[in-house]
């Protein structure tokens, strides 16, 4: 009896630990959807290119030096499209930034 007990607890212990895992991401940032959308975009960027240097790694054409140099050119790569984006994120993120707003809220005394 015991042990139906003991297995009956552990069963129910897990399932509710497995509900509880997927639910809510308290490392999400909720300042809005430019924020979001770079975020999820970065992390696709992410997970390209941790594919392709898992890709190059497990590859066993390519010798070790080959290697390292390839995974060293998709790191940059991979560091150059992050800057791009979020360059495309802050400049579209500041109206104050550029000459337009200038020309566009003159006061025509």
């Amino acid at each position: 009896m015991k042990k139906i007990f003991t297995l009956l607890f552990a069963v129910g212990t897990i399932s509710i630990a497995s509900a509880q895992s997927g639910g809510f991401n308290h490392a999400k940032e909720h300042t809005g959807y430019a924020v979001n959308g770079k975020q999820s975009t970065i992390q696709q960027i992410n997970r390209a290119y941790d594919y392709k240097i898992a890709v190059v790694r497990m590859s066993r054409r390519l010798p070790a030096w080959e290697k390292s140099k390839q995974i060293r050119q998709l790191e940059n790569q991979r560091d150059a499209e992050i800057s791009r984006i979020r360059f495309r994120f802050e400049k579209n993120n500041h109206p104050y930034s550029n000459n337009r707003f200038a020309e566009t809220h003159k006061h025509r005394w």
